[in-house]
């Protein structure tokens, strides 16, 4: 990645990584053409090749700039969410599925599933640098429930019987199937319903049902 200074040119990286972010979710990587991207941001090869040196490289700063903008929605939106959850960590792990829930309702007009997800199904098996990164980025959405999850488990006792890393893990695999459920089937609603058997579930599992 280049050193940016000026404004216009942060601007036109930006751009860039947008056009790119939505052709691979759209398309894919191995469809999706330097010359698509080009003509999307409305930006010439010198303009795009001065930023990066090609799609691969391209590809994994559209992943980073897709977690982080992951994160920050999400932040935004938990903070918003009004809750009549008590101070039971677990209900801590119910807010942030309610966060995704409705960053999923919030995003349900665009096209193309969950980046992350097309991308993993596409790459994992024909490029392990990518298949690397893809598999830390879902480890990121599972750190995020793991540590709610962990003091969830130590206020109910069960620290010695709960693996809170597959746990975590569980629930992304939810979530990532739920959404792919919830576009093949144009059912917004599914997620929601997906995410309230989820609750129940781990309100067994962590024996507060």
């Amino acid at each position: 990645m280049r050193t940016l200074k000026q404004p216009r040119a942060i601007e036109t990286r930006d751009r860039i990584l947008h056009e790119a972010a939505q052709l691979f979710a759209l398309k894919g990587f191995h469809d999706t053409k330097v010359g698509e991207i080009i003509k999307a941001a409305e930006v010439t090869s010198g303009a795009f090749f001065h930023h990066f040196q090609g799609k691969e490289e391209l590809g994994f700063a559209v992943i980073d700039r897709h977690m982080e903008q992951r994160r920050q929605a999400l932040d935004r939106i938990e903070k918003r969410l009004t809750t009549s959850y008590d101070n039971d960590p677990l209900e801590e792990v119910f807010l942030r599925l309610d966060a995704v829930s409705a960053m999923i309702i919030q995003r349900r007009n665009r096209k193309g599933g969950c980046l992350i997800g097309n991308l993993s199904t596409t790459l994992s098996d024909t490029h392990p640098a990518f298949r690397k990164q893809l598999g830390k980025c879902f480890d990121e959405m599972a750190s995020e429930f793991q540590v709610r999850l962990d003091e969830a488990a130590a206020k109910h006792n069960l620290s010695n019987d709960q693996d809170t890393w597959e746990v975590a893990r569980y629930i992304v695999s939810v979530i990532e199937g739920a959404i792919m459920l919830t576009r093949t089937h144009r059912d917004i609603n599914l997620i929601e319903r997906q995410m309230q058997y989820l609750k129940e579930d781990l309100k067994r599992s962590f024996h507060t049902a």
